[in-house]
């Protein structure tokens, strides 16, 4: 019976999709070890992703077309990657899960993990490894509330290990070219500008609009907390990264536009620091916090913070597109 794990480390991150790819990436060498976290997920665009439902729920983190933002996030750092899905209830459901065993375990034999969704709950995760044997895979993600290691999955549960969305996602690395890095920071600052556009559609708003209907929800008090407190640390781990990311570039050019942005940027970074751990208790328990309902004596404080929010953003769009020019 055939066997084998790959060693391979899974750093602990809010965007579960960004840090399993990277790691993935970084693994077989697709991805530059010297290259940061806060560069990938400004470059693929991931960074700029801003929106929520009219509770903000925790839904709209995870519920969007997979085929084909991932391919747009890929793409973007050069990177060619061969995806297996399959809805649930799916007719083709059982034929795609049998190729995606098949292909995983090629995958590992040829030194590439793959990502795939449901590892230990809700997000994406990394199988590293597997075991013919036992039939499992063996993976790495976010952990469960109380032990900080994954579950292997076994393969007649591949794709069904979340309950509630038992969708079958996995996608492995077949190539990748360097990307033109100047290109893509040019890129990044065109796509935090394009997803900051004000947009309500759908039931959802994008952009700007996030703040707004964010203070809509606590004022009628319907504010999803759970979804709230995830969010808000999706959020603030992406408008970090943008900031680090530019930081990053302002140590190899010179430019009074981009100072001024950086300058604007952690502005918004440290209302989203003081939102998530002065008046949301995060950072203490790791995600466990967020089973913690919001305290609704905070509601006033967080309206404040959320408008300056948007104030502080509106200021970065309008820089961020006289630097990109």
């Amino acid at each position: 019976m055939a066997k084998k794990k790959l060693d391979i480390e899974v750093f602990s991150a809010w965007n579960t999709y960004a840090i399993s790819m990277m790691s993935v990436l970084e693994h077989c060498g697709m991805w530059n070890k010297e290259y940061t976290f806060q560069r990938f997920l400004s470059v693929t665009g991931i960074a700029s992703q801003f929106c929520v439902d009219e509770n903000c729920s925790a839904l709209p983190i995870t519920d969007y077309d997979w085929m084909e933002e991932h391919a747009c996030f890929t793409e973007r750092i050069g990177v060619r990657t061969k995806k297996y899905y399959a809805a649930p209830g799916a007719e083709e459901y059982s034929v795609k899960q049998k190729e995606a065993i098949t292909a995983i375990k090629k995958s590992i034999e040829d030194g590439k993990a793959c990502v795939v969704w449901g590892i230990d709950t809700g997000e994406f995760g990394v199988i590293t490894g597997y075991d013919d044997e036992d039939k499992v895979f063996f993976s790495k993600g976010i952990g469960s509330r109380n032990v900080n290691a994954s579950m292997p999955v076994l393969y007649n549960n591949l794709g069904k290990t979340f309950e509630w969305a038992p969708v079958l996602y996995c996608e492995i690395p077949e190539a990748a070219q360097e990307a033109d890095w100047n290109q893509a920071y040019v890129e990044a600052l065109r796509l935090y500008v394009q997803g900051m556009k004000a947009i309500c559609e759908n039931g959802r708003s994008y952009g700007l609009a996030v703040y707004d209907t964010i203070v809509k929800a606590i004022r009628e008090d319907r504010l999803d907390s759970f979804g709230f407190k995830y969010c808000i640390g999706i959020f603030y781990e992406r408008k970090g990264a943008l900031l680090l990311y530019l930081e990053e570039q302002q140590k190899v050019q010179t430019n009074e536009l981009l100072e001024k942005l950086i300058e604007s940027f952690r502005t918004t970074v440290e209302l989203y620091r003081r939102l998530m751990f002065e008046l949301l208790g995060g950072g203490t328990e790791g995600w466990n916090s967020l089973f913690e309902p919001v305290d609704k004596t905070c509601y006033p404080e967080i309206v404040n913070v959320l408008e300056e929010l948007k104030a502080s953003e509106e200021r970065n769009v309008e820089l961020a597109k006289c630097v990109a020019d």
